[in-house]
């Protein structure tokens, strides 16, 4: 009796399985297998490739406007922007060698002024760098803030689409290590 019930479901399971097969072939068209293609390629999972993103850079390029397009009221407003941004971490800067200078502080007290120092040494490393690369891509103009872990960026009008919003944001994380979400990218007016 135990042997013939295995048989009956071994029996009952190769017949779900056939229909299935044969619904699925069915539902999925009838376009055959053709396996001389899968034994045909050469290509292998996994496999390393080098990617060249000349043809993405020559798009973007043609794209950009050029520095000749941009408004004198537009350079205006980034070479503005940009001597506010520098006057501004000076003032940061001198503010908190002032306060490490002062004589009754804590250790504790001094170690974090001597933080937020460095961390605002760094910032402007990185903007610094930020902005080169992005100018590098093809942008005539460009302003990168970089405070609490958070990035703003500031390009010139009509520069901005999908792929360059891509570049600007792997630029980004790659000089910095601020995640995409922290980033925000707006073209100047």
């Amino acid at each position: 009796m135990k042997f013939r019930k295995r048989q009956l479901i071994l029996a009952s399971l190769v017949l779900a399985l056939g229909t299935a097969v044969y619904l699925n072939w069915q539902f999925s068209g009838n376009n055959g297998l053709n396996v001389t293609n899968i034994l045909e390629s050469t290509d292998e999972l996994g496999e390393a490739r080098y990617v060249n993103n000349a043809n993405f850079s020559d798009k973007l390029d043609k794209v950009q406007p050029t520095s000749a397009s941009v408004s004198d009221e537009t350079k205006k407003y980034f070479a503005e922007a940009q001597i506010n941004r520098q006057k501004a971490h000076e003032e940061t800067e001198e503010k908190l060698k002032k306060l490490l200078s002062t004589p009754n502080i804590t250790q504790e007290i001094k170690e974090t002024i001597s933080d937020n120092l460095e961390a605002l040494s760094k910032n402007i490393k990185q903007e610094s760098n930020i902005e080169n690369l992005i100018k590098s891509k093809g942008f005539s103009e460009c302003l990168v803030f970089i405070e609490n872990e958070e990035c703003n960026i500031v390009v010139n009008p009509g520069s901005l689409n999908e792929n360059s919003v891509i570049i600007i944001r792997d630029i980004v994380t790659s000089q910095s290590g601020i995640s995409g979400s922290k980033i925000k990218i707006v073209e100047a007016k």
